[in-house]
Order: structure tokens, then sequence, then C-alpha cells
């Protein structure tokens, strides 16, 4: 089993709609225009596809980060679905950062 995990500060997403468009897939992008805390939610979701990249030894250039697709279950838990795999994941945030940890097991 392998473990990625990445840590962002989200004000450093503030006002990134031209990030959010080459992240986010269409899904993701849709609940990012109408979230109340786009920098949180944009934040959280690149945490969470870099601590995939690293959970699979990717190169973050080898990777189209929108085919990383973020999905939440009926009870909230996330997970990343990738190539028709899910992988597990948690999100935290604490104040001004996130952090994302995916397991690729």
């Amino acid at each position: 089993m392998k473990i990625g995990i990445d840590m962002t500060y989200i004000p450093r997403f503030e006002n990134k709609d031209a990030l959010a468009k080459k992240v986010l897939n269409d899904e993701e992008l849709k609940v990012y225009l109408v979230a109340p805390e786009k920098a949180k939610y944009l934040a959280s979701r690149f945490a969470l596809k870099e601590a995939f990249i690293k959970a699979n030894e990717f190169s973050i250039l080898g990777v189209d980060l929108k085919e990383i697709i973020t999905k939440k279950k009926d009870n909230g838990a996330i997970y990343i679905e990738y190539k028709s795999k899910i992988y597990s994941c948690s999100l935290s945030h604490e104040n001004k950062y996130c952090v994302g940890v995916v397991l690729n097991d």
C-alpha cells in the first residue's frame, strides 16, 4: 500500500477561476462555481489530486488533473475515481490550511 499526502494554503487559491478550469473536471467545476467558499473547495480538490499523484508515483506533468475525479458518497465521505478505479482518501481543513490523503492499495 502506498500513501500520498498534500497540504495546501487556502488563501493561495483565492480568485483562481482560470486555475479551477484547468484542474477541475466538469462535475467539480459546477460545484466550485456555486460554492460559498471557492478557495477552500479548489484548495481541497487540488490537495487530493496532488496526494493521488504521490500515492501512485506519477509525474505531475504526466497526468491530466481533470481525469482525477473527486466524488462524495451519500454519507459525505470523499473518494477519488481515476480510470474506473476507486481510491480511498481523507480531507481535513484547519484555519487557512487543507490536507488531503490518498491510499493506493
